[in-house]
């Protein structure tokens, strides 16, 4: 079973640090994280891209969360934390829960259903027109290709078979 994680960056290029999504999904490429995932840049159309995943799949997330704390902040959640019914990171809530959580609900409803999910969070400075990220967020989309391989490396040593593989790089899609 094809089993390579997806990891999809989510966010607006043009509102200031809501493009961290695409941005990390970019240097993630830089980093040749391209040989353990398959990297998205779903820009703001997230569920237009999670209908042509498979459900098996490991799903990342990446997208500004605002989560409290100091911008350039990364999170690392579940789903359970992104929804405010459920007890969880206090306040925590993606820039995009309009997209992100209903899609994947929506895909749920339908028989598909991702359980395999995380989102790394990065908490924005500022959100505003313009093109162009804060320096803390900057800073913060270069730290997360070391923090997705550690993600990557975790998944492979709980003996999680499609990271594993990803892990080692050996499977291509």
């Amino acid at each position: 079973m094809h089993e390579r994680p997806a990891i999809v960056g989510v966010g607006n290029v043009l509102m200031g640090d809501d493009g961290a999504g695409p941005a990390a999904v970019e240097a993630l490429r830089r980093a040749g994280l391209a040989d353990r995932a398959d990297l998205f840049d779903a820009g703001l159309a997230f569920s237009e891209v999670l209908c042509e995943l498979e459900p098996h799949r490991p799903l990342v997330v990446i997208d500004a969360v605002r989560g409290g704390g100091e911008p350039g902040s990364i999170y690392r959640l579940g789903l359970a934390d992104l929804d405010a019914s459920r007890a969880g990171m206090a306040g925590a809530y993606s820039l995009h829960e309009l997209s992100v959580l209903p899609a994947l609900r929506m895909e749920a409803l339908a028989g598909r259903v991702f359980e395999d999910v995380t989102i790394f969070g990065i908490e924005p400075a500022q959100v505003a027109w313009g093109e162009g990220l804060s320096r803390p967020v900057a800073r913060a989309v270069e730290m997360l290709p070391a923090e997705i391989c550690h993600y990557l490396d975790d998944c492979a040593a709980r003996g999680h078979t499609g990271a594993a593989r990803a892990a080692r790089g050996s499977e291509k899609p």
